[in-house]
């Protein structure tokens, strides 16, 4: 039973959350107002009201991020992460640092999370034509088609540029280069000149040593298209490691579960609370492959599950830990509309957590 529904525009809350913050298994209101058992050596429950301030012993916030704000048509509140909406090729971003007092050479970083009410990775690729588009002819919602039958959806128009998406395949290509796009909504053509891919990976969690991102490892979300077995709208984990001090060398790390990425965001999600830990253990020497990056996800709708592992990464340097970090940051691909995530817990944990066992 989802604790949680959408009604129109609005959001309601079920009876039990109501009466006492108490969701149905598989997360239970203990797990909700309080702290996992075990022992994190920092944690906030930003939704009881813990302040940025609180336990800062061993991580300590850079500000407070505009303080904990109620989340509308709830009863919750937490940290806003606030994503102004922009056209096609607006990025956006909203970013809140930490210091780890306590260098660590390995860390599992926990956060619990209200998911956007409108989330949807957005992804285009922008054709350019050689005229300015005419209304009649050229709509958001139009269906298109290339000469080799594939099809696409126009998301966005700026003067001679179109923006689409739902596209099965990757390569840009397919839409540039002279090729005769039709409208198959209006029955209206026209040839493009060329076309290209728009920035369609966000930041979601970075921890790293010293300078950014030195050596870091951050963990990404990015979109895939259904020839790689992705589905449009849903944001995928991409995890990487950075090896250098000027930012520079950064590399995927494959998820070694499955082929593809494990889901980070999805929009049948939204509304609603979900979960993470992300694991990161260093090499434990220059030249071995040995360190981790593994992530587990939570929702309402589900247990704890493993969605990304790979314990044979390359993640070394002379200062092999971690002292600072970031929850969410610079989104390349933007939002069309105003975007918000709230960040009702964080927790920060040495070993492993004994929830996941």
């Amino acid at each position: 039973m989802k604790f949680s529904k959408i009604l129109g525009r609005k959001f309601y809350l079920a009876a039990s959350f109501i009466t006492g913050l108490g969701l149905a298994a598989p997360i239970s209101g203990a797990e909700l107002l309080e702290c996992p058992v075990g022992k994190p050596i920092a944690a906030w429950d930003f939704n009881k009201g813990d302040l940025p301030s609180k336990n800062g012993q061993h991580v300590e916030w850079f500000g407070d991020h505009n303080g904990i704000k109620e989340i509308p048509d709830t009863m919750m509140k937490g940290i806003r992460f606030h994503y102004r909406g922009k056209g096609p090729e607006g990025d956006a971003t909203s970013e809140w640092r930490y210091k780890i007092n306590l260098p660590l050479s390995r860390s599992w970083e926990y956060l619990r999370i209200f998911q956007p009410v409108n989330y949807r990775h957005r992804y285009y690729v922008k054709i350019e034509t050689p005229y300015s588009l005419k209304d009649a002819e050229w709509r958001v919602g139009d269906k298109i088609e290339n000469p080799w039958g594939l099809t696409a959806t126009v998301g966005a128009i700026k003067e001679n540029y179109l923006f689409i998406e739902n596209f099965p395949q990757r390569f840009d290509k397919n839409w540039g280069n002279g090729l005769l796009i039709k409208n198959n909504s209006t029955g209206a053509t026209l040839e493009a000149i060329d076309s290209r891919i728009v920035g369609f990976n966000n930041k979601f969690s970075a921890q790293w040593q010293g300078r950014y991102s030195n050596a870091g490892m951050i963990v990404e979300t990015q979109a895939e298209v259904p020839a790689n077995g992705g589905e449009h709208g849903v944001s995928y984990l991409r995890p990487t490691i950075n090896r250098s001090k000027a930012h520079k060398g950064t590399g995927t790390v494959n998820n070694a579960l499955s082929d593809l990425p494990g889901v980070a965001f999805d929009p049948r999600d939204n509304a609603t609370i979900i979960e993470f830990v992300i694991e990161r253990i260093r090499s434990s020497a220059e030249g071995t492959r040995d360190g981790s990056y593994r992530i587990w996800k939570r929702t309402e709708e589900s247990s704890w599950t493993l969605i990304h592992e790979n314990t044979r990464v390359y993640a070394w340097q002379p200062d092999n830990y971690f002292d600072h970090g970031y929850v969410f940051g610079w989104a390349n691909s933007g939002y069309s509309e105003d975007t918000d995530f709230y960040l009702l817990g964080w927790q920060l944990w040495a070993e492993k957590p004994p929830f996941l066992q």
